[in-house]
C-alpha cells in the first residue's frame, strides 16, 4: 500500500454506519477513542487515507474474538446437514457460508507465465519500490491504480528516481472519477435491487456505460500527476523521460535484445497502428477478476454459474446450489455483473452484511427502507405527497374568535 492512497469513498460509509450508525464499531468511535477525533474534524477533506483506514479495520477486528487471521481454508465439503470448513487451525461446522475472499489480480494473457522481480501486479508494487531507481519503467493500466503508481514514481527524486516512465491505457484518456450526487445513486440499495432484475445483456450495457462511476480516477490525484509532469518538464533541473498512451492495448510483451529487459508491443485502438516500447520493469495495474476460489472446488459443480462462470447469485447474494434451501452460501464482492458496479465498492459494504444477515436470522434485524432520489423501477414510482399541513388543524382568523 502506498503511503499517498486515500480511499475514494466517504468515511461514513465504514463498516457498519449507514445500517447501524449508533454501533461501536463506527468510524468516528474509532477516531474517538484513538484521540484524534478534534483533529480529524480541523483537516477539512473528505478523504481517508487507506493506511488510516486499515487502522481502523485492524481496530475492530482486534475487538472480535472471532475473527482470526493466518488461517488459511483448505476445503470446504457439505455433510447432508452442514457445511464442513477444514482449516490449518482445525475444522469448524456451518450451517451457512459468507465467502468474502476476494477477487484476485488479473493478468493479461500476454503476460501470464512471466510474472517475477520485473513484471508484477501493480497489487505487488509496494514490494519493488527499492529496484526502480534508473529503471526504465513502463504501467499498464488507466484506472486508480495504475494512477497511484505513477503519481509515486514521479514523486522519486536524485538517485532514487526511475530512468524513464511510460503510461499506457487502453481507456481513450485518463479520465477522473465521476463522483456527481445522481451518479452516487448508482451506489445506493434501490438501485442495486434494480439492477439485479435486469436482463444479463442489459447488465453488462450498463456496466460499460457506467465504467468511470467506479474505476475513474480521483481528481486530486490526476491533478497532482499532471502537476508533477509540468513541473518535471519545464521545472525541475533532473527532468526523466515520460511518455503518456492512452488509447493502446498490449497485444504483445517479450525479452528484448540478449535477454535484457522488455519489449511492449502496443496495438493503437483508434488507427490499428502498432508500437513497441522497451521496458526493464512493468507494472500491471489491470484490475482483478474472481475465480471460484479452491477450497470451494469439493463443491464446485453444486454450484449454479452464470454463462461467465461466475456464481448466479440472488438479490441477497446468496447462490443457488444442489443442496438444502436451509444451507445457504453467501458470495460477497463476486458480484458485480449481478448486483452492479457497487458491488466490490466498500460504499456498500455495510448494507451487503445487513442484507446477508436479515436473510440468515429470517428476521429484519436492520430495515431496509428506500430512499434512492431517483425512482429506479415503476413500482418505485413515488404517490403523490400528501399537503404539507395534512392531519394539522391551522389557527386562521376565524378560529380564533
Amino acid at each position: 500500500m502506498l503511503s499517498a492512497a486515500v480511499l475514494q469513498v466517504s468515511h461514513l460509509k465504514d463498516l457498519v454506519t449507514l445500517v447501524d450508525p449508533t454501533s461501536r464499531y463506527t468510524f468516528l468511535n474509532f477516531l474517538a477513542r484513538t484521540g484524534r477525533l478534534h483533529r480529524f474534524a480541523s483537516l477539512h477533506t473528505p478523504l481517508i487515507a487507506r493506511r488510516e483506514y486499515e487502522s481502523y479495520l485492524r481496530w475492530v477486528s482486534d475487538q472480535l474474538d472471532e475473527v482470526q487471521f493466518g488461517c488459511a481454508v483448505e476445503e470446504v465439503t457439505f455433510d447432508g446437514q452442514a457445511f464442513r470448513v477444514e482449516s490449518t487451525r482445525g475444522a469448524y461446522a456451518a450451517q451457512h457460508l459468507s465467502i468474502g475472499v476476494g477477487p484476485r489480480p488479473y493478468v493479461p494473457e500476454v503476460a501470464t507465465g512471466k510474472l517475477g522481480e520485473d513484471v508484477f501486479h501493480s497489487s505487488d508494487f509496494g514490494y519493488h519500490t527499492d529496484s526502480l531507481a534508473g529503471r526504465d519503467v513502463v504501467v499498464v493500466g488507466g484506472g486508480q491504480s495504475g494512477a497511484e503508481v505513477v503519481d509515486h514514481l514521479l514523486q522519486l527524486s536524485g538517485r532514487d528516481a526511475v530512468g524513464s516512465l511510460t503510461w499506457a491505457s487502453r481507456r481513450i484518456g485518463f479520465q477522473p472519477l465521476d463522483e456527481s450526487p445522481f451518479t452516487n445513486e448508482w451506489f445506493h440499495p434501490d438501485y442495486v435491487r434494480y439492477f439485479h432484475g435486469l436482463s444479463q445483456s442489459r447488465r453488462s450495457q450498463l456496466l460499460d456505460a457506467q465504467q468511470l462511476a467506479s474505476d475513474g480516477i480521483s481528481k486530486g490525484l490526476l491533478e497532482s500527476i499532471y502537476r508533477r509532469l509540468y513541473h518535471n518538464d519545464f521545472v525541475d533541473s533532473d527532468r526523466i523521460r515520460t511518455t503518456l498512451l492512452p488509447g493502446r492495448e498490449v497485444t504483445g510483451l517479450c525479452r528484448g535484445p540478449g535477454g535484457r529487459g522488455w519489449r511492449m508491443s502496443l496495438t493503437h485502438i483508434d488507427t490499428g497502428e502498432i508500437d513497441s516500447v522497451g521496458a526493464d520493469i512493468v507494472v500491471l495495474a489491470t484490475g482483478y477478476h474472481f475465480p471460484l476460489p479452491e477450497f470451494l472446488h469439493p463443491l464446485g459443480g453444486r454450484i449454479a454459474r452464470t454463462t461467465c462462470g461466475l456464481p448466479q447469485l440472488a438479490a441477497d447474494y446468496s447462490v443457488s446450489w444442489a443442496g438444502p434451501a436451509g444451507n445457504k452460501m453467501f458470495f460477497l464482492n463476486a458480484g458485480k455483473l449481478s448486483h452492479g458496479i457497487a458491488d466490490p465498492n466498500l460504499s456498500l459494504a455495510s448494507w451487503r452484511a445487513a442484507t446477508v444477515l436479515n436473510t440468515i436470522t429470517e428476521i429484519p434485524l436492520y430495515p431496509d427502507l428506500r430512499s434512492s432520489t431517483c425512482s429506479w423501477d415503476v413500482a418505485d414510482r413515488p404517490t403523490a405527497h400528501p399537503p404539507v399541513d395534512a392531519g394539522v388543524d391551522l389557527l386562521t382568523e376565524s378560529s380564533r374568535q
